[in-house]
């Protein structure tokens, strides 16, 4: 299966809407405790907002910069991860490698009673290899998923905003 082309849409060119940051924020916040913005949080400063956006598995902070101007306020966003999920993973597989050498061998073992060698010798090779690539496909992917849906919510924001 091949990969999708990476979207060239990312970064996203900075919004002007003509509401001042305060009042900005103070919109995005009521559409929040309305149920219509996940994960809304004001601040903090530099930012001027951020939403936390859907990457599958690794979920990515989406930080507005809010810079007034005569016409209102210039948004410029950036995507950022969050650092949980990626060190959870990170864990997970770490502690799964060297358990599945001894579920192996033993089972190995008892299944066939010739069988006399060292299995880390051809497990760990075989788990541990392909990691790097694995993971920085899912990496890739990712990121690609959270550019689109945070494109989503910049296209939400353009309309609430009304620019």
């Amino acid at each position: 299966m091949t990969e999708p082309p990476p979207d060239s849409a990312w970064p996203p060119p900075p919004l002007l809407v003509p509401q001042t940051p305060q009042e900005v924020v103070a919109r995005l916040d009521e559409r929040a405790r309305r149920g219509k913005m996940a994960e809304f949080r004001a601040g903090p400063p530099p930012g001027l907002f951020s939403v936390t956006t859907a990457g599958q598995p690794f979920d990515y902070l989406l930080s507005a910069q809010g810079e007034a101007s005569p016409e209102g306020t210039r948004l410029a966003f950036s995507l950022k991860v969050l650092p949980r999920t990626p060190l959870i993973f990170a864990a997970v597989l770490v502690f799964t490698i060297w358990p599945g050498v001894w579920l192996t061998d033993s089972m190995l073992r008892s299944y066939w009673t010739g069988y006399d060698y060292a299995t880390w010798m051809w497990y760990l090779p075989v788990t541990v290899l392909p990691l790097p690539w694995a993971c920085v496909r899912l990496w890739k992917r990712s990121r690609r998923a959270a550019e689109s849906h945070a494109l989503e919510i910049i296209a939400d924001i353009r309309a609430a905003l009304g620019a």
